[in-house]
């Protein structure tokens, strides 16, 4: 990256694959931050030596995989109560193309090794849930969004429960804080009735090539 690429702004979410892009980045951002600066910090002094034990690298990686589906399940919400507006009567269609999209990051990877087969197949499922149960409601506050599934977010750290004990609140507000930093970067870069209009359109046709006779 060259000095002048941190003067640049980022890309406007302009298309379908945008905004898959921008879930799939986002979340990593949103669950790795809050994860790796909670653990550096829970660790202190011996946080450099604990990031070289295998046995933690492998807990941090197994964290990492199980909060990523309540991770991007935020983006997603955030996604929406920011759209819904734009969305007017067509809500519902803009929680399908915002569910494609996440199905669309899920189909990225792999399982993770040691998870269930239908490790994808059940995140897609609970996200879809969660993302009808918002939809009943007016918008939520982006910094209340993580409010409903914190206590699993919490419970997959890889801090041992006598440690992190009294911790709950300071990982809700880090969520919460670098949710709406997201949420600012996503007003930023998006048009978003156009964009509300791509997500409800849905992801464009899977172009399926011409055999032609031998």
């Amino acid at each position: 990256m060259g000095l002048l690429d941190y003067f640049r702004r980022p890309p406007p979410i302009a298309t379908f694959a945008d905004v898959e892009d921008f879930l799939d980045s986002r979340t990593a951002f949103l669950v790795q931050k809050t994860v790796y600066e909670y653990a550096r910090a829970r660790s202190g002094v011996l946080s450099s030596k604990l990031f070289k034990e295998p046995a933690f690298i492998a807990a941090l990686d197994e964290c990492r995989w199980r909060n990523f589906p309540i991770g991007l399940g935020y983006i997603v919400q955030m996604v929406e109560a920011t759209l819904r507006p734009d969305a007017a009567d067509r809500t519902a269609a803009l929680a399908n193309g915002l569910l494609a999209a996440s199905r669309g990051v899920m189909s990225r990877y792999p399982v993770p090794s040691g998870f269930a087969d239908d490790f994808w197949a059940i995140s897609h499922t609970e996200i879809a849930e969660h993302l009808a149960r918002a939809q009943l409601a007016p918008p939520k506050s982006i910094k209340d969004i993580p409010v409903d599934t914190v206590q699993m977010f919490f419970d997959n750290l890889p801090i041992h429960e006598s440690l992190r004990v009294h911790d709950y609140t300071l990982i809700k507000a880090h969520l919460s804080s670098n949710l709406c930093r997201l949420y600012e970067e996503f007003i930023a870069r998006t048009d978003c009735p156009a964009i509300a209009d791509t997500i409800i359109e849905g992801p464009p046709p899977v172009a399926v090539p011409h055999v032609g006779r031998s």
